[in-house]
């Protein structure tokens, strides 16, 4: 077969071409890799296979009309990629096909996915080649000065020597250049044009991901939490012995798994999972709590037989594991103290050996840990702590959940006034944090909680941000737990929010249009009640607080939507209005 050179956009020969001949399989791989999708492919990588291909000398492959389908395959894959910024694998492989006048038979467009170990190791192998470029064109000029030196003068020796400085130099120049460093942690910006803009689009990338953030199924929480948890971040609970922090922790990873139907995984050939590392609680009593937080009613699980137990969890509780719900959860048990952080690395490895690709790590809790640098200054142990999980988080670009306690003058704040029937959650902060303000400079965000109660008895959670790298809507709020459960939180995503700002002082939610904040895909895919909203000024929410009486104020919460039209204006509340306010609006 001869194939048009036409076709193939090699570059004028350069010094650094190099009659490097890659084997067939190579070219499949590297042929696979121009048109995957996955996220563990980023735009630097996809340069540097550029400056790998087009440094293969062109001539190596004329006589082989084989491999050259495959260079000119690829290199249309990287005009789709770079030029025409395509990323949705039919538009670029019709793009590649269109511009061919021969069949791709070497390769199954249906079935060209890498996994993660592949692709790591296609991504060494061009760092590793561009090295080799590198040191090959170097080794003349390394045997030219050698050979000099040894051959030359005293009288001219010096002259030599600074000759192999300035070519040492040079050649550690071209070795940093050569160097491939793809993790997100090693971006460098300059507003020299090759650095800034792969710089900036590679960060674009990355903020504009849909999976970037998992939401939870709580509205007033995700808007706390600017949209969502974020990857690359950490984010700790800090409360009082016994307070819940265990519970709430169990509650974020039931309302991720549930609530992100559509995520999807870095490699596309694993399975996306929430990792539970509990070093307080073991599996089994974990999985007790999880069966008595998710079953309506329930009566423990020895209360059941096995086959109920089991129809319960995948049916009440929704656990199951399939295309409408592809996130496992993974919870495994470490004593206290048992290991330190390395071991979240060694455990990646593992699960990713079994087919996993971990999306967010929740640790119970901080203090049982240990730090690599440990050290008997539990002050600057719990500091690296969270250095060491900040790290992590980076590297593996996942959020990180964690907890630890207040000290003991939030224990005494929170048993003197919930007594008074104020809003102690408001009163704990920066001041109450355990053992290390370490622990708070380092964190990306810190929730405090508390658990309060209203007149009737209703069990609710009090969570306050005291810090937050970014800004967010809300510092603070009290989410109901289940009616009838001490140990579920109640979820509003597809509803009317149900969370309050204050169980004592007489204030309510302000009016917000639903989802605000919350930028996941995966969930407003789903939300038919979103979509069919049409109507902007659709709010749920609660009305102000109206007062006939400035000491008798009528507190009034609304039970279902309310609509405005764009010119509403607060109503004029009058005593003859109250009770067609409440037949119409259901106020309690």
């Amino acid at each position: 077969m001869i194939i048009d050179k036409e076709h193939v956009s090699f570059k004028k020969k350069k010094a650094n071409n190099i009659n490097m001949v890659l084997d067939l399989r190579t070219l499949n791989i590297l042929s696979s890799y121009v048109i995957s999708t996955s996220s563990y492919i980023r735009l630097s990588q996809l340069l540097n296979l550029k400056k790998f291909i087009y440094a293969l000398n062109p001539s190596t492959y004329d006589t082989d009309p084989d491999k050259l389908k495959r260079i000119i395959f690829i290199k249309k894959g990287l005009e789709a990629r770079l030029d025409y910024n395509l990323t949705d694998k039919n538009f670029i492989i019709e793009c590649i096909k269109s511009s061919l006048d021969f069949d791709v038979d070497f390769i199954d467009m249906e079935n060209t996915e890498l996994n993660s170990a592949e692709i790591s190791w296609v991504q060494q192998m061009i760092s590793e080649s561009l090295q080799f470029f590198f040191v090959y064109d170097a080794a003349d000029e390394m045997i030219d000065i050698c050979t000099r030196i040894k051959s030359s003068d005293y009288n001219h020796r010096g002259d030599l020597i600074r000759e192999y400085n300035n070519l040492i130099n040079h050649h550690k120049t071209m070795f940093r250049e050569a160097k491939s460093d793809d993790s997100i942690t090693q971006l460098e910006f300059s507003l020299r044009p090759d650095k800034f803009e792969k710089c900036v689009t590679e960060t674009y990338n990355i903020l504009s991901n849909p999976n970037r953030r998992l939401i939870t199924g709580m509205q007033g929480f995700n808007e706390m939490v600017h949209g969502g948890l974020e990857s690359g971040r950490v984010y700790a609970l800090l409360g009082i012995t016994g307070i819940g922090k265990s519970i709430t922790l169990l509650n974020l990873l039931y309302q991720i798994k549930i609530y992100n139907r559509f995520y999807k995984p870095k490699d596309p050939t694993k399975t996306p999972c929430i990792f539970l590392l509990t070093m307080e609680n073991t599996v089994v009593e974990t999985i007790q709590r999880l069966f008595d937080m998710v079953v309506e009613n329930s009566m423990g699980m020895v209360s059941y037989n096995i086959h109920e137990v089991l129809r319960k969890l995948r049916e009440e509780g929704r656990l199951t594991l399939n295309s409408d719900s592809p996130i496992d959860i993974v919870i495994k048990y470490r004593p206290n103290k048992s290991i330190d952080t390395n071991y979240l690395y060694e455990m990646c490895e593992d699960l990713e050996d079994e087919g996993y690709e971990v999306i967010c790590l929740i640790q119970d809790h901080m203090k049982r840990m240990r730090s690599v640098y440990s050290t008997s200054d539990l002050r600057i142990e719990l500091g690296e702590i969270v250095n060491e999980l900040k790290a992590f988080a980076a590297e593996k670009d996942i959020p990180v959940i964690t907890n630890t306690h207040l000290n003991r003058e939030a224990a005494r704040l929170v048993e003197d006034d919930n007594s008074k029937k104020v809003d102690v959650g408001l009163k704990l902060g920066k001041a109450n944090i355990g053992e290390s303000m370490l622990i708070l400079d380092n964190l990306d965000c810190a929730i405090v909680i508390n658990v309060d109660y209203d007149e009737d008895g209703n069990k609710y959670l009090c969570m306050k941000n005291i810090k937050m790298r970014e800004k967010n809507g809300r510092d603070y709020i009290i989410q109901p737990f289940v009616y009838g459960s001490g140990i579920r939180l109640v979820e509003d995503y597809y509803t009317e929010p149900k969370f309050v700002e204050s169980l004592h002082l007489n204030r309510d939610i302000n009016s917000r249009i639903v989802g605000m904040k919350t930028t996941s895909s995966n969930v407003l895919n789903t939300n038919s009640m979103i979509q069919n909203n049409k109507n902007v000024n659709s709010m749920f929410g609660v009305l102000e607080n109206y007062s006939l009486d400035e000491e008798q104020p009528i507190k009034m919460k609304v039970i279902k939507p309310i609509t405005f039209d764009s010119n509403w204006k607060k109503p004029n509340i009058t005593k003859d209005s109250i009770e067609e306010l409440k037949r119409d609006l259901k106020i309690v």
